[in-house]
């Protein structure tokens, strides 16, 4: 299969005149330039400038070249029109790398050039990167990623924010590669909003058997009409999870940023209530999960039903209130009948427990959400 080449990367590096054409045909002539010069009427000097690429050739020159050499003026016109375009080339070359170096330096300030790079998704080709910046973004000018980061409320709210240990532009970068990486994924199931309970009962299942559980999340969500996509949180971005709709559907993305089957439920549903009571709704808005962040009345609202969907508030203050004054080793065969009984993962419940009550004798080691993952393993302090 033939290799097709645009037009820009046939450009030479170098533009090559036709007078050193003329001094390799000397030289195998074992002619001197004086004697040239002679044939040519012309100084040698002048002929000297030709040879050093200092003047072009003309089509008298070219001519006399012909009856001397016998080779076509032709062919010696076509050697100084080509080097002609090929130096306008490389000059238009230098010009536009040398603007590509100021956009990204621009580009550098109003985005994480760093993350990007740690995620492979930039290279080393400046012109390239800058085409995917655009595409991540959705601007088309580097004037416009100014504008849309100017207009980030999660930006101007972090700038204030001394106490968040969080890089703004970071943050925005990750949001927007967000969009990106959605705006990939098909979803051919409508969404619809009556069949929360379904979801819910089909999700816990699928913690309390705890395999492959980010692939199966995404295989049930995209039944529900809800795109589910893991992205990995950027440098100082301390951000669970983000809902939003995109298109014909709602997006739910984790980082996994706490990696544990806790944690995960616990931003999942977080996220789905997002979907269902606030997105629905109001499509245009957009709900960020970020430690330190302060806690509206929406936020407020998914964190109790992320809570409690898997847990009733009565059941559960019942069992912390019977078991409140137990040690933590006889807690650990409380917590595994409670599961059990109820028919959760025992990781939720210890992860709500410890949550709830901040005991740091219990410690729990498992990697419970990452795909073809097996069960969480406990260890508990005495």
């Amino acid at each position: 299969m033939a290799t097709k080449f645009k037009l820009n990367d046939c450009v030479p590096c170098i533009a090559i005149h036709p007078g050193e054409i003329i001094k390799d045909e000397l030289d195998a002539r074992e002619m001197k330039q004086k004697e040239l010069a002679s044939f040519m009427g012309m100084p040698t000097s002048v002929l000297n400038d030709i040879i050093k690429g200092r003047r072009a050739i003309t089509p008298e020159v070219a001519v006399l070249l012909q009856e001397i050499l016998s080779i076509d003026a032709s062919y010696w016109l076509s050697l100084q029109n080509q080097y002609d375009i090929d130096k306008a080339n490389i000059n238009t070359k230098i010009i536009e790398r040398k603007r590509n170096i100021e956009i990204w330096k621009i580009i550098s300030q109003y985005c994480s050039i760093k993350c990007f790079e740690k995620l492979n998704i930039i290279g080393t080709k400046i012109s390239e990167n800058i085409k995917t910046i655009y595409s991540i973004f959705g601007v088309t000018s580097v004037e416009e990623l100014i504008t849309l980061y100017s207009q980030e409320k999660e930006v101007s709210y972090f700038k204030k924010s001394e106490r968040l240990k969080s890089e703004p532009i970071n943050i925005f970068s990750w949001k927007y590669y967000v969009f990106y990486e959605s705006s990939k994924i098909q979803c051919d199931t409508k969404f619809s909003n009556d069949n929360l309970n379904n979801l819910i009962d089909e999700l816990n299942h699928l913690f309390v058997i705890n395999k492959d559980t980010i692939d199966t999340t995404k295989k049930i969500l995209s039944r529900y009409g809800i795109k589910f996509i893991i992205v990995p949180k950027f440098d100082k971005t301390p951000i669970d999870g983000f809902s939003f709709w995109q298109g014909e559907n709602p997006t739910i993305v984790l980082t996994l940023r706490l990696n544990r089957i806790d944690n995960y439920a616990f931003a999942l549903l977080h996220e789905i209530y997002h979907v269902y009571m606030h997105l629905f709704n109001n499509r245009e808005q957009k709900y960020i999960s970020i430690e330190g962040a302060e806690i509206n009345k929406c936020e407020e609202e998914a964190n109790k039903f992320a809570k409690y969907s898997l847990i009733s508030k009565d059941l559960w203050s019942a069992f912390l209130k019977q078991h409140s004054m137990i040690s933590p080793h006889a807690m650990q065969m409380k917590i595994k009948q409670f599961a059990h009984q109820h028919n959760i993962n025992e990781a939720i419940v210890l992860g709500f427990y410890q949550h709830d009550i901040k005991r740091n004798k219990i410690v729990q080691l498992y990697v419970p959400c990452k795909s073809n993952c097996t069960q969480f393993a406990r260890i508990f302090r005495k």
